[in-house]
């Protein structure tokens, strides 16, 4: 049951501090991109992009191990 709720907090400051961290990366790209009037960068989009379906992944796999029966 300990390890059940330690499984859990570890996933759940695993995805928020990813999101943190990109997060920054995207607020930093966005101030870049305005200070130089520039686009923004697409690799920036795709790491975003990516990044998130891998956060989604790791969720759904941990929530989905969690299923089943527990005798």
């Amino acid at each position: 049951m300990l390890i059940d709720n330690i499984k859990g907090l570890i996933v759940l400051i695993l995805a928020v501090g990813l999101m943190g961290l990109l997060g920054l990366i995207v607020v930093d790209e966005f101030m870049i991109a305005a200070e130089h009037d520039a686009e923004l960068d697409q690799n920036i989009v795709e790491l975003l992009q990516m990044s998130i379906t891998g956060i989604i992944g790791l969720v759904a796999g941990f929530v989905g191990g969690r299923g089943g029966n527990r005798d």
